[in-house]
């Protein structure tokens, strides 16, 4: 039992490491840390993390091994000021864990995972300082707590203190990315339709969509009978995800056919900016 035990034990282990590479990739070396007194031999393999551009939010992680198997496992991340840091909401929400468990077994790697949102004034990179805690057990057979790392019978409980680089490099691509370009409508209808849209690289504030000059016979409403239609999930859209406007096409004056009905969008980033759009209404 004990070796089919042990067996599962590196299967699973296996699995976290492939995980952990496939998030850092070829982002390990050698990382700092500070100096401790217990012989588990923990230590980040994470040197710096993935990139990131300034705006973005984005989950971050460090990678970790160790020479003998710990428990309880907490880590807990400062960063500079004006960047902000949060945790998964599995354990709450005031520190992370590993990927597998709240162990990192001895001769393996796990990951601690950690989200940034950076702000845009963030033009460099800049270091966050890891504070992990963990419980040596002396071995998988958990001798120390047995017979004690010093005859005593005790646990040892530790403290961990490590710092990673986070890479700060520009953007790239578009600042969004216009997902919906064609809505079909029954004639003499007049219903709200979504229109879909992707940020790019870093998060958007304020977005809104409005529509310009529209063909005769046309009527655009917007939610809550306002000026303008925003985000169903908020005011604003994060990186590298997608959320819908929904604008109401007013059809019932309107031949047959294909309009082009122009947008206006706007968003902050960086700044307040303003970009134009189309979208093509097909009334059948």
């Amino acid at each position: 039992m004990a070796a089919a035990r042990r067996s599962g034990r590196r299967r699973g282990a296996a699995v976290v490491a492939v995980l952990a590479a496939a998030l850092v990739g070829p982002l390990l070396g050698s990382a700092p840390a500070s100096a401790d007194t217990d012989k588990t031999g923990v230590r980040p393999v994470t040197a710096q993390t993935a990139p990131v551009v300034p705006g973005q939010s984005a989950w971050l992680s460090v990678v970790w091994t160790g020479d003998r198997s710990v428990t309880e496992w907490s880590t807990t991340v400062k960063a500079p000021a004006g960047v902000t840091v949060s945790y998964p909401t599995t354990r709450g929400g005031s520190d992370t864990s590993l990927y597998g468990s709240d162990t990192l077994v001895s001769g393996t790697r796990d990951f601690t995972a950690f989200r940034v949102r950076v702000p845009y004034t963030q033009q460099s990179s800049f270091p966050v300082t890891l504070t992990s805690t963990y419980v040596d057990n002396c071995g998988d057979n958990g001798q120390c707590k047995n017979n004690g790392g010093g005859n005593d019978g005790k646990e040892r409980r530790y403290t961990l203190t490590s710092t990673v680089t986070v890479p700060v490099v520009p953007a790239t691509g578009p600042a969004f990315t216009q997902d919906t370009t064609s809505v079909t409508v029954k004639a003499g209808s007049n219903a709200f339709a979504p229109l879909a849209f992707t940020a790019g690289q870093a998060d958007l504030a304020d977005v809104t969509v409005r529509a310009g000059a529209l063909p005769p016979g046309l009527k655009v409403g917007y939610p809550g009978d306002g000026t303008v239609s925003r985000p169903a999930g908020g005011t604003g859209i994060i990186g590298r995800t997608t959320d819908q406007v929904g604008l109401r096409f007013d059809a019932t004056a309107l031949a047959k056919g294909t309009y082009t009905v122009p947008l206006t969008i706007s968003y902050t980033a960086a700044a307040p900016r303003t970009a134009p759009g189309t979208v093509t209404l097909v009334v059948q």
